[in-house]
């Protein structure tokens, strides 16, 4: 084989890696699309439709740190072929069931695929090149923003065609399938473990040692608190505009999309400024501007200078979780397992943000409880290192 055959190979399996997330992040939209026909067409209640994401949701997090573990040893292709396989299952049940409790089982086995395939597969790219962590999770990031963008645009062509929202779960079940067969083709050992056995003890003793590092810590707790201007921010933003704001529905769906089209276009900014700009000033720079964006987005008395506002946050945010997983993964270059282990971990404390925000809206007021979003700049500010590299 000539140089020139192999790379193009090695650069046509980058490819299929970062397909991965593009994968993951169709199915993700697909679910927040078709969900209000999911719902009808089963007679769901609220309760039903909470459920159906907050027992996957846990499933998720209980299994990600052994998932994580494993996949620093010789078991990584294993988990991430099973993975890809369970996600069409899962898919596919999705598509044929008729009942609460199928749509339960088939959401709980999606969520905990994800964490095998998906996770497993950005770890793989780290691995391949530890000193470009930041630049290849600003690449991840910007291709899963994409399609998160672009797959309820697809739904909603689908469904204006007389596709129905079965038909679709079934259609990405066999693209499922067929992404099972071009990620076994590879033996996923760029990682420092890929020859070791599953040693229970010798994983534990890992994941301690990890968990003991101060500095990982560091990253993995700002990068959870960050998500406060993130991904919990994108899941109020409609609910803030509609009941304190004031405006109609599709206003307020008008006004979650231009938060997700702005974090676009940072994300997409961002993959070349990463080869000239050094993350960690991005980092610092972009926290105070946006806790800056932030208040006066808040107390803005303008309808329109609100919407204004709130591009301009979703624009600066966008590298966020990219520069900060970067660095978390640069920390123990080699074990992209451990990380993603201890990240899972690290990821219980999201699930109780939620209600934390409802019962202080409950008592105070959606407008006061908004400010709680504001700890996620202010910990990047205080929390970032003083120097420009990490130690």
């Amino acid at each position: 084989m000539t140089w020139r055959k192999f790379s193009d190979r090695w650069q046509g399996w980058i490819v299929i890696l970062y397909g991965v997330e593009l994968l993951d992040e169709l199915i993700y939209g697909l679910q927040g699309a078709v969900l209000p026909f999911l719902r009808d067409d089963l007679a769901l209640t609220y309760t039903e439709v909470g459920l159906l994401f907050t027992i996957p949701g846990l499933l998720g997090i209980a299994s990600e740190p052994v998932i994580g573990l494993l996949g620093d040893t010789r078991h990584r292709r294993a988990l991430v072929g099973g993975g890809i396989a369970a996600t069409a299952v899962g898919l596919g049940l999705v598509g044929i069931g008729q009942t609460f409790w199928m749509i339960l089982l088939a959401f709980s086995i999606l969520y905990v695929a994800s964490g095998a395939y998906v996770n497993l597969a950005q770890a793989t790219l780290i691995d391949r090149d530890p000193k470009r962590a930041e630049q290849t999770m600003a690449r991840w990031t910007l291709v899963g923003s994409l399609s998160v963008m672009i797959a309820p645009l697809i739904v909603t062509v689908l469904f204006y065609l007389g596709y129905g929202w079965r038909g679709l779960y079934l259609a990405l079940a066999g693209v499922a399938g067929g992404y099972t067969a071009l990620l076994l083709r590879h033996r996923f050992a760029t990682h420092a473990g890929a020859d070791k056995r599953a040693a229970p003890r010798e994983l534990l003793s890992a994941l301690i040692t990890a968990l003991k590092n101060r500095e990982l810590v560091r990253w993995i707790i700002l990068t959870e608190l960050s998500d406060l201007m993130l991904d919990k921010l994108l899941e109020v933003t409609g609910l803030y505009f509609h009941d304190v704001v004031g405006v109609d529905l599709g206003a307020a769906s008008g006004a979650v999309a231009t938060l997700t089209i702005a974090g676009v276009i940072g994300n997409a900014l961002l993959v070349p400024a990463l080869e000239k700009v050094d993350g960690l000033r991005v980092l610092r720079a972009s926290a105070i501007g946006v806790l800056i964006l932030f208040g006066a987005w808040l107390l803005a008395p303008s309808v329109w200078l609100k919407y204004g506002l709130i591009a301009l946050i979703g624009f600066a945010t966008a590298g966020w979780f990219a520069i900060l997983r970067g660095r978390t993964y640069a920390i123990l270059p080699g074990q992209s397992g451990v990380i993603v282990s201890i990240t899972a971990l690290g990821n219980v404390s999201s699930v109780f943000v939620p209600l934390i925000v409802g019962r202080v809206a409950d008592a105070c007021g959606l407008q006061t409880a908004m400010w709680l979003l504001a700890l996620g700049p202010l910990a990047l500010i205080l929390g970032l290192p003083k120097g420009e590299k990490i130690a």
